[in-house]
């Protein structure tokens, strides 16, 4: 099978290879009735608070068991994320400002979900819940034994247009707990006064509440960047069409060379891994050489030689995405966009049969121009990458395309390389 053609078969079918896969993690369950069972959890990248979890009592088991927050109270993965079963009253109000609605809304739902932790102490504890609607904090009273929603809401006031209003009900809720546990803290009171609805600012008032200098538990909520730098080789295609200076249809050429690249990876949930945005940049250089005919329809004419060499720095931001994912190996697939920046030499013909007969700047090239880039790969044990990517045909003659010349230049790429991570 070609590279490219693996590279989009992969890249077709990764929603599947990602839904076979399982991620299990040590950790522990409380069910309803109290009792702890250690075991491991299938832990995913849930950008919504999870419905159910499947839970092992041991990794040999065959089956998983799975369970909502009807079945089980809390439920934690270590060194990693936990959740608290709720049962109470969720807004359903929209703060999505194309989403908001005119006049106050105040409709909530009761229900039982998993609310995801993200501080814990004595006093407090602070969650969240992320559905479809709109992400909501709430907050618990440890010593009084009550959690309740972090209010806010968002709308349009009727009659006067796009002018919009924040009730800011959650500042007063946050006081009272700051009055009970917290009393004499200008500080507090401060970040208080000032907080917006979002999880850092929540968090630092958290922590306050529990009169908590430090706090060094994992939440799972931490990301990471690790860097890379590396080298491969680069096969580049050239194929030329359209009404140019060139007689006769000319052929496609294939130029190999060396490239070097140089990047990060941004893990969002490090604890996970499974999505990363990758920013890449790369410098390579590559020639085209082909007999071309100058003039039409006489082939008793001399040719002459085409001769180009181009020099290339590209820019690329991707997103990857593992759909084998472990410790030691990551197998990823991805997608992206690149932007070259470009410099050439040569663009010129020569006479055959008179070297001393050179055309000079014989196409319109484009100096910056975009490419798209689809790649697949693995890392083992999160150090060594070994990488293939195809990068889809791209004109380098978009300016003379709209000119009455009318030709286009295109070029595609396979490349295949190592990059080192630290």
């Amino acid at each position: 099978m070609k590279p490219k053609c693996l590279l989009i078969s992969l890249l077709i079918l990764f929603p599947f290879f990602s839904k076979a896969q399982t991620n299990f993690r040590p950790g522990y369950v409380i069910a309803i009735n109290g009792q702890i069972i250690k075991g491991f959890i299938n832990e995913k990248e849930w950008d919504a608070n999870p419905a159910d979890i499947n839970f092992k009592t041991s990794l040999s088991a065959h089956e998983a068991q799975n369970y909502t927050a009807n079945d089980i109270n809390y439920f934690e993965i270590t060194n990693s994320v936990a959740y608290q079963r709720y049962s109470g009253f969720i807004s359903t109000d929209e703060t999505n400002i194309a989403k908001l609605p005119t006049g106050r809304d105040s409709s909530k739902k009761m229900d039982i979900v998993f609310l995801k932790l993200q501080q814990k102490g004595p006093n407090v504890s602070l969650y969240s819940y992320n559905d479809a609607i709109k992400m909501r904090y709430f907050i618990a009273d440890n010593k009084a034994g009550k959690t309740f929603e972090l209010i806010f809401r968002q709308y349009f006031i009727p009659e006067m247009g796009t002018a919009t209003h924040n009730e800011n009900e959650y500042v007063p809720q946050l006081y009272d707990l700051a009055a009970k546990y917290n009393p004499g803290s200008a500080e507090l009171r401060q970040l208080i006064e000032n907080a917006r609805y979002n999880l850092s600012d929540l968090k630092k008032i958290s922590q306050n509440i529990n009169n908590l200098e430090v706090d060094n538990n994992n939440y799972g909520t931490s990301s990471s960047i690790d860097f890379f730098a590396g080298t491969g080789a680069d096969a580049t295609t050239y194929s030329f069409s359209g009404n140019g200076p060139f007689y006769d249809k000319i052929p496609n050429q294939t130029s190999v060379g060396p490239f070097v690249t140089a990047g990060f990876n941004f893990y969002p949930n490090a604890s996970v891994g499974r999505f990363a945005l990758r920013a890449e940049v790369l410098y390579t250089s590559s020639s085209y050489k082909t007999e071309v005919n100058l003039y039409y329809a006489q082939p008793d004419k001399p040719k002459a030689t085409y001769r180009l060499k181009q020099h290339e720095i590209g820019f690329s931001p991707q997103v990857l995405y593992s759909i084998y994912n472990t410790k030691a190996v990551k197998v990823y697939v991805g997608a992206g966009f690149m932007v070259n920046l470009t410099s050439y030499s040569g663009n010129t013909t020569t006479n055959n049969a008179d070297p001393s007969q050179v055309l000079v700047n014989v196409l319109v090239l484009d100096k910056r121009w975009l490419s798209y880039p689809v790649k697949a790969g693995l890392i083992l044990n999160k150090k060594l990458e070994i990488a293939l990517s195809y990068t889809f045909p791209s004109s380098i003659t978009g300016i003379a395309s709209t000119s009455t010349s009318n030709y286009s230049f295109k070029i595609s790429s396979i490349k295949g390389g190592l990059n080192y991570h630290f």
